[in-house]
């Protein structure tokens, strides 16, 4: 087989949900991307990219930086490609994060240098340039890695017999995954299908890249977005508390989204920079943009866990707090109980029992529920309590009509 056609990544189950169907009132199907060899969907576009690379430019090293999903996908890439990864992080300090161990696990290469991820990132920038086939994967919007992310849809159309969807659910970070899945769809002839991108109030990076898009288009996209995390990151503190920056310029002609400055538990959903390719592709696909708050992204973590026995991280469970808290019939006001609607659980390996645990005590539960499009109150609410308070919805709610 050569080595262009050769693939990284495994099919993923489609699991129905008995509890959050009956939550729902419909059909919800869930695509455990958290069953990939790296427990996340990143080894899709990433493990193609490097097999791009290795197959056109004879790639003989791949680079990485930060503990990150990312980071684990190039290093399980490399591994079963046969080529050296090396993996720049900034000084842990001596308490590095979970997912540390798992990297080295697939033979990286670990390199501490500074204080940050920018510091970081001008290490791992300067190695590949005295080191022979030297490759940084930094770029959501590499072709290589939108084709990866789009087999997701495709397998989603096999395993529901091509019954079209009412909606598909996913978090989005850099919004690599998110390009993909609209591609993918846009393949399967599914151009209507709506797709709900989540995040949490502060990681809402692509909510603002829409808002600056709508106000100036092209304003909020960069030539070549990164996969890391905001460069002004340090090594990930406990609890996947960390703090991102405001706006900036980084060393590979990327431009910041914007992130928040306030600390997240959903660390998997920081970017440093928003895709442009999923900007682009909002224009003629139906994308809602939500963020929740992180009380709910957590809580829904835990459900997850004690429904299905299934561990991923925060921010993964972001999307699956849209599905338990009743918010999809305000999306979707057309869904009935023959409808069907997948939530893609994007997975994460920096997560255990103890984080989950030590996020759990951050926040009061029940959890109230407080969702938001754009800069406006999508709905806010009690758990287990009617709607208090909520904007227009006709406009949302325009956006998924068939």
């Amino acid at each position: 087989m050569s080595q262009t056609k050769r693939t990284l990544h495994t099919s993923t189950p489609l699991m129905y949900s008995t509890s959050m169907s009956r939550q729902a009132g419909c059909n919800v199907w869930l695509k455990l991307e958290n069953m990939q060899p790296t427990q996340s969907f990143k080894i899709r576009g990433i493990g193609n990219l490097c097999v791009q690379a290795l197959a056109e430019h004879g790639t003989s090293h791949f680079i990485a930086i930060g503990d990150t999903n990312t980071a684990l996908a190039v290093a399980y890439s490399a591994r079963q490609l046969g080529v050296a990864a090396t993996v720049f992080v900034p000084a842990s300090g001596g308490t590095a994060p979970p997912i540390r161990a798992k990297i080295e696990l697939e033979g990286a290469a670990i390199v501490e240098n500074g204080r940050t991820l920018r510091d970081a990132y001008a290490a791992a920038c300067a190695f590949a340039e005295k080191t022979a086939g030297a490759f940084v994967v930094d770029s959501a919007d590499a072709a290589a890695v939108v084709a990866g992310n789009a087999t997701v849809a495709a397998e989603i159309n096999v395993q529901l017999q091509q019954q079209k969807p009412a909606a598909v659910v996913t978090t989005v970070g850099s919004g690599g995954l998110l390009a993909g899945l609209i591609s993918g769809l846009q393949q399967c002839g599914w151009q209507r299908v709506p797709v709900i991108a989540v995040e949490t109030h502060n990681t809402n990076s692509f909510q603002q890249a829409l808002l600056a898009d709508d106000e100036r288009p092209g304003a909020a996209t960069s030539d070549a977005p990164s996969l890391l995390p905001p460069l002004e990151s340090g090594a990930e503190p406990d609890c996947d508390i960390r703090t991102g920056p405001p706006g900036r310029s980084g060393c590979d002609g990327t431009r910041d989204s914007g992130t928040r400055s306030e600390p997240t538990v959903a660390t998997c959903l920081l970017a440093g920079a928003t895709s442009e390719r999923a900007v682009e592709l909002t224009r003629e696909h139906p994308v809602v943009p939500l963020s929740v708050t992180e009380a709910m992204a957590v809580d829904a973590c835990r459900r997850l866990l004690d429904n299905h026995q299934l561990l991923v991280e925060v921010g993964s469970a972001a999307a699956l707090s849209v599905v338990g808290k009743g918010l999809l019939r305000q999306i979707v006001p057309s869904l009935g109980p023959r409808c069907h609607v997948v939530v893609v659980v994007t997975g994460g390996a920096n997560i255990s029992f103890d984080r989950l645990d030590a996020c759990r005590q951050r926040f009061p539960f029940p959890a109230p529920i407080i969702a938001k499009s754009g800069q406006e109150i999508f709905m806010r609410m009690l758990d287990s309590a009617l709607p208090t308070a909520a904007s227009d919805l006709g406009a949302i709610s325009s956006q998924v009509k068939p």
